[in-house]
């Protein structure tokens, strides 16, 4: 009976001390290897906002400001120093694709304006003046044109598509448009910004009250902003940057 119980047990202490590491006098056997998948980065999501980001010194000195009177009150702000702005009062983003834009003592188209030079950054803001009158639908339509148009003027510049900032709630009763018709275009720049891989920069988000207006503070007249607001929009661009 003795020896017939032995097997079993030879059995199970052998499989034990498989198990064990194996360790001899000035002799480690280290355990096996495992290699680690890469790590892919997540691919960028281009509907969703740039998040706060550090500052960058000279960010901007490499940039186009292409836009409406709202881009002119920012350049005459001064805090911002980019390398070209190319605005015009009343602009809308069909316009923006013809008309003409004072550089340096001449009036030249998008092409002209651009010939020759070299920017790595695109910052566009435009939508608020075509609101009230440009179907939606043409508005995307354009909007998309327009990047395109940058896109082979200038192959190697990122772009970067502000939201449309509120109007106060006197100026949208006043007159068209209203702050509803301006958040439904900024959720088309979110579209937009997906179909066309740009960045989306969500400058509305910091100008937009609990009742969904400018607050008036920030304005003198219910669309453009003051000297105060213009700080906050340059404080936000500085730090809403891609790169950092």
């Amino acid at each position: 009976m003795r020896k017939g119980r032995s097997r079993p047990f030879h059995a199970l202490a052998l499989s034990l001390l498989l198990t064990l590491p194996l360790t001899l006098p000035g002799l480690a056997v280290s355990a096996p290897r495992t290699t680690l998948p890469e790590v892919v980065p997540a691919p960028f999501v281009y509907d969703r906002p740039l998040p706060l980001s550090l500052p960058e010194p000279n960010w901007f000195a490499d940039a186009l400001f292409l836009g409406d009177s709202r881009v002119e009150g920012l350049r005459e702000l001064g805090s911002i120093e980019a390398g070209l702005w190319l605005t015009q009062v009343g602009l809308n983003v069909r316009a923006a694709r013809t008309e003409s834009y004072a550089v340096e003592g001449q009036n030249l188209p998008l092409a002209q304006a651009l010939e020759g030079k070299r920017f790595s950054k695109v910052y566009l803001c435009l939508g608020v003046n075509e609101a009230a009158w440009m179907p939606e639908a043409d508005f995307y339509a354009e909007y998309a044109g327009l990047i395109d148009d940058l896109r082979l003027l200038l192959p190697n510049a990122q772009i970067y598509v502000q939201t449309i900032i509120p109007v106060t709630m006197s100026r949208a009763a006043a007159r068209a448009p209203d702050n509803g018709l301006l958040a439904q275009r900024n959720a088309l720049l979110a579209r937009l910004c997906r179909e066309k891989q740009v960045f989306l920069v969500d400058v509305a988000s910091a100008f937009t009250g609990a009742n969904g207006a400018l607050t008036q503070s920030l304005s003198a007249d219910g669309l453009h902003l003051n000297e105060t607001g213009n700080q906050l929009l340059a404080q936000y661009l500085t730090t809403h940057i891609f790169g950092t």
